[in-house]
């Protein structure tokens, strides 16, 4: 990798720095689902048996923050173990270890995020700009500054998605597609819907099929990759089953008799009681989310959204308000609008574009480039259209992975669009993205009030209702 590459790179860890990491454990309050993931760490930490609707890994590395660094060594925190959403938290308690690793993650998926589009433009400067899109969306941040899952199920995303965009075009043996089931099945041992990853194979063995043919080691492939992605999934679980070595207050969920008379017998790591413990946790999944409430729109201080509004961030959610006087500190899942709004673009011309290719023939000025774009609009869709068939209520931060593929689709088009003119330098076109960089970057500061509990009054609050279906609402 060039030196200045490389330079570009420590440059976007030094900004990631300020944005995703510096001062994450303030504020020292908890909000939005702290209350629930906080709760499951402890659980790891004393040994809890307990069970969650979400994959195990999220919250193992949110107890892991909390060893390492243990702030909180001399604050009694045993209630924590008799919860599963902790309403009160001990007086004086840091936030500090528990969030450790999602700010961490975050920090480093700048990283990758790079390494993404570089890997399909191969020019480090525009990989730099479009990077912004990642660095500087409000969004992304605050939700990453807190004991929550989504950075750290980026994190993977972005690996699976940089590993795939790497081999693509060149001769893959049974290692990549083992690499990527590793990337894979970490993402979905954090959160579910990031079994979208189960394209990224396909699409390997639609590009190999249709350039040198079926052949048995390419479906050998697909075979290597799901037992790598099985290995994680279900090693995961294992941990998850070790650590619960003791049952708190008659709290069994929905652990059968069997279970339980295991955990009597501290045969928790047993390897053939597995199944057993495997088989209760993914039933008590079930009930859970035959549970939660559907959207509904009409109920007041709902903060569930449709499906089809998130791409205009419909819509925000007011996680935490302190007020002082006149003025009110917030901490608001905002997006930055600009990077949104390049988003949206991005996508609405990949469809135009792939549609012009497949309906009207249009001429292919870079098939490499195009493939990726055809790949990640059919992995934006089918994931649109896999939440759309969710009875629960969904929130705006369950668009973080389309988002980010918004944004790869955005500089992949850009790219597309305008190779010949980035190759040569052009200085209306380099100007340009210079502009939209610092618009990105003047949207983000405008928005931090929202990202890092800053306070504002009624008047400067209004100022950035830019567009009333966003449903932001002054604390008065």
């Amino acid at each position: 990798m060039p030196k200045r590459t490389i330079l570009f790179i420590f440059f976007l860890l030094f900004l990631g720095f300020f944005t995703y990491f510096y001062n994450y454990w303030n504020p020292p309050k908890q909000f939005w689902d702290e209350n629930y993931h906080i709760a499951s760490a402890q659980k790891y930490i004393d040994r809890v048996m307990f069970m969650e609707p979400h994959p195990p890994l999220g919250k193992m590395l949110i107890a892991l923050g909390e060893v390492l660094l243990h702030p909180n060594k001399n604050i009694d925190k045993s209630s924590f173990d008799r919860t599963d959403y902790i309403k009160h938290f001990p007086k004086g308690m840091s936030f500090a270890g528990y969030r450790l690793f999602p700010a961490l993650f975050a920090w480093l998926n700048v990283v990758l995020f790079f390494l993404i589009l570089y890997d399909l433009t191969k020019n480090d400067l525009l990989s730099f700009f479009g990077s912004f899109l990642y660095l500087f969306d409000n969004a992304l941040i605050v939700h990453s500054r807190a004991a929550m899952l989504e950075s750290i199920q980026l994190f993977f995303i972005f690996g699976a998605i940089w590993w795939f965009v790497k081999k693509y075009d060149k001769p893959k043996n049974l290692k990549d597609y083992l690499i990527l089931g590793i990337w894979s099945g970490f993402a979905i041992a954090v959160k579910a819907n990031s079994a979208i990853l189960l394209l990224l194979p396909l699409l390997w063995l639609l590009k190999d099929i249709r350039t040198i043919g079926i052949k048995l080691k390419e479906f050998m492939g697909a075979g290597v990759y799901a037992l790598g992605a099985a290995i994680i999934f279900f090693g995961v679980f294992y941990l998850h089953f070790t650590f619960g070595q003791k049952i708190v207050d008659h709290r069994i969920y929905a652990a059968s008799s069997k279970y339980q008379q295991i955990i009597k017998n501290h045969q928790t790591a047993n390897p053939t009681n597995f199944w057993v413990m495997l088989k209760d946790n993914v039933k008590y999944m079930e009930n859970y989310e035959k549970g939660v409430p559907k959207l509904n729109l009409c109920k007041p201080g709902e903060n569930g959204s449709l499906f089809i509004g998130w791409p205009l961030g419909i819509k925000a959610i007011n996680y935490r308000w302190e007020k002082h006087g006149s003025q009110v500190q917030y901490i608001y899942l905002q997006g930055n609008p600009i990077t949104w709004i390049i988003g949206l673009i991005g996508v609405v011309l990949s469809v135009v574009l792939v549609l012009a290719v497949w309906i009207f023939g249009l001429p292919i000025k870079n098939r490499r480039t195009f493939e990726f774009i055809a790949s990640f609009t059919f992995i934006y869709i089918s994931y649109m259209i896999a939440v759309g068939q969710i009875p629960r209520v969904m929130y705006l931060y369950h668009y973080f992975i389309p988002l980010t593929i918004s944004y790869i689709l955005a500089v992949s088009v850009l790219y597309y669009l305008f190779e010949e003119q980035i190759q040569r330098g052009d200085k209306i076109v380099w100007s340009s993205l210079a502009l939209i960089a610092a618009a990105i970057v003047f949207a983000w500061w405008f928005y931090s009030p929202f990202t890092y509990y800053k306070p504002l009054n009624t008047e400067q609050f209004n100022k950035r209702v830019w567009f009333d279906y966003w449903q932001l609402k002054a604390v008065r």
